[in-house]
């Protein structure tokens, strides 16, 4: 039998990528060659033990730790998100010790990073999609990036396989998915022009899914009226029945009235899931109606 992909799978079945946009708080990376990383990345080959307990113990309560590889360093460099600075370990025991401060709320005392940074998952010892969809995902990002004045990261597993290839770009911590290498270049202009790229956009991390999706559905709204995403503001969300809401936003002189359901959807996490037998049922928010004085939606 030919193997199956959860993201094709997540696909066919229709389950939507907005109001998917949860993510931690803060990042950590470790330099550490693509070819040692292993499940799980804390174990990866030639990791010695104080430097496995510390990527473990700083992992959780909004916080992850993980690993890049860039091709070109081999040092321990560590990168810390969203403040956006990078140190060089001058060697395991050093970095174990710089990633447990972290992990008790030190910030990483490095250099500033100059540029933006979109962090690419490309992680097979995870997830088959990973590879199939990230890794030339991050190959064009890596050939067009730095023009538009960004760093590109490849890096373990930053959650959402099934929605693979996961970007998320740094500093404002927004995730993408479902993003292909035809779609780079209108996505490197977007995000260049300080604007979300939403046609791939999970939703901003700081709100809950239904107002992920009503933002979205906002912003496009607008952009469709020459308003700029800028002027989108949430100001309630409005239970009408269990699974129903209805979300207000203000969108520049306009008031805006975004209806939503929810539905469930049978989810396969990763590829690994899938001979495990039936998946989980997650309930999903969905657009129904974006309205607003004078308009039917």
């Amino acid at each position: 039998m030919s193997h199956r992909f959860c993201t094709d799978l997540a696909i066919a079945r229709g389950e939507p990528l907005e109001g998917t946009g949860a993510m931690a708080e803060r990042h950590l990376f470790l330099a550490w060659p693509k070819g040692k990383w292993r499940r799980p990345r804390y174990q990866s080959v030639d990791m010695d033990e104080a430097l496995q307990a510390a990527m473990q113990g700083a992992t959780g309560n909004g916080r992850y730790v993980g690993l890049i590889d860039r091709g070109e360093e081999t040092e321990f460099r560590l990168w810390s998100f969203p403040d956006m600075r990078s140190v060089v370990a001058s060697s395991q025991a050093e970095a174990a010790a710089l990633i447990a401060a972290w992990g008790d709320g030190t910030p990483l005392d490095g250099e500033a990073l100059p540029r933006r940074v979109i962090l690419c998952c490309t992680d097979a010892k995870i997830d088959s999609c990973c590879a199939r969809y990230g890794f030339p995902l991050y190959k064009a990002l890596r050939a067009q990036a730095a023009a538009h004045g960004f760093d590109v990261l490849q890096c373990t597993h930053i959650g959402g396989c099934h929605f693979a290839p996961s970007v998320i770009v740094m500093p404002q911590r927004h995730r993408y998915g479902r993003l292909t290498p035809a779609e780079v270049p209108a996505l490197l202009e977007t995000l260049a022009d300080n604007r979300i790229y939403l046609s791939a956009f999970k939703g901003r991390p700081d709100l809950q899914p239904d107002g992920q999706l009503a933002e979205i559905a906002a912003m496009r709204w607008a952009e469709a009226r020459g308003v700029s995403q800028a002027q989108v503001r949430i100001v309630e969300t409005l239970a009408v029945e269990p699974g129903r809401c209805s979300v207000r936003l203000r969108v520049g002189d306009s008031d805006l009235l975004v209806r939503l359901r929810q539905q469930a959807f049978e989810v396969h996490g990763n590829c690994r899931d899938l001979d495990a037998g039936p998946g989980k049922m997650v309930d999903r928010w969905l657009l129904e109606q974006v309205q607003a004085p004078g308009e039917s939606g």
